[in-house]
């Protein structure tokens, strides 16, 4: 199969989307979940006027009520709230199984396709969400390894399939506003970066005061920093420009395919970066939820259900 400038695109936006994981980690340990998301914000609303200046203010009006009601969306569960669960849930549980269960967005969209558009449920997706069941079970302990469970750690691991729901959840609602209206005015994905960057930070703004962001954020170091500015400028910018890029030259099989290096990513960089290490179970959980995201992909091109419009 030819590798085309889509799937160059795509991979570089799941790599990307995949370190988010990894970056949330490295400042979950010093900065309170809603400061770490109003800043990795900041940086990426820095980053889109740099890429777009002026065009972010033009584009906004000339968005439609459909535009506002997908951006809204989008800020709400695709950045905001997935943020939010990711990095209380690294609280208690490790990037490694964080960014394993994170790849299970896939199957979760097929239950609320099933539940919210109606969609009949096909075999793959069945088969996917078992698989994608199983591997959750596995990474818990079951069954090799009981004497390692513990509350806290399930706590964690509820939290990032929180996040992954999230953006699930977006994915199927956002999937309807595209079927109930029909226009032709695309947003450039840079302005649109931007925008719902914007909507994120009024969101967080008052939640982040509660806590103590200021002296939390006089105490970080330098790689600190690092991390912030990579959440927001990288993650959120432009592996989410990526995404869209890459949309435009494949199909939601191919996606929806593709979205399998979001847990090797997290995995893969976990090890190095961070320095963890896997057990028997992780694999093997890590491999059954690689292999739900490949059969859910296995589905004929006019019925996929994956329109990843969010990172």
């Amino acid at each position: 199969m030819r590798f085309n400038k889509g799937k160059i695109f795509l991979t570089a936006a799941f790599i990307l989307a995949g370190s988010s994981v990894v970056t949330a980690r490295y400042v979950s340990g010093s900065l309170q979940p809603f400061t770490i998301t109003f800043m990795s914000l900041v940086f990426a609303l820095l980053t889109a006027f740099l890429l777009c200046g002026k065009s972010i203010f033009s584009t906004v009006k000339q968005l439609s009520k459909r535009h506002w009601k997908i951006l809204i969306l989008q800020s709400v569960f695709g950045i905001f709230l997935f943020r939010i669960f990711l990095t209380f849930g690294l609280r208690y549980t490790s990037a490694v199984e964080a960014g394993i269960i994170t790849g299970t967005s896939p199957a979760i969209t097929a239950i609320f396709t099933r539940l919210l558009l109606k969609e009949r449920l096909k075999k793959n997706s069945m088969i996917g969400i078992l698989f994608t069941l199983s591997g959750v079970l596995m990474l818990q302990g079951f069954p090799l390894n009981m004497s390692a469970f513990h509350i806290s750690h399930l706590l964690g691991n509820m939290l990032a399939l929180g996040a992954a729901s999230c953006e699930s959840l977006f994915t199927t609602l956002s999937r309807k506003a595209h079927t109930d209206v029909k226009e032709d005015y695309e947003l450039n994905p840079f302005v649109q970066s931007g925008i719902v960057s914007i909507i994120a930070l009024i969101l967080c703004f008052v939640p982040m005061l509660s806590g103590s962001p200021f002296s939390e954020l006089t105490k970080l170091p330098l790689s600190g920093w690092i991390a912030l500015v990579w959440y927001g400028s990288i993650v959120t910018v432009i592996a989410f420009a990526c995404m869209f890029t890459g949309a435009k030259y494949c199909d939601g099989y191919t996606i929806a395919a593709f979205t399998g290096l979001i847990p090797i990513s997290s995995l893969i960089l976990s090890l190095i970066v961070l320095k963890e290490t896997v057990n028997l179970n992780q694999i093997m959980g890590c491999g059954l939820i690689v292999v739900s995201i490949v059969i859910m992909s296995r589905k004929e091109k006019r019925n996929s259900i994956v329109d990843y419009n969010n990172q």
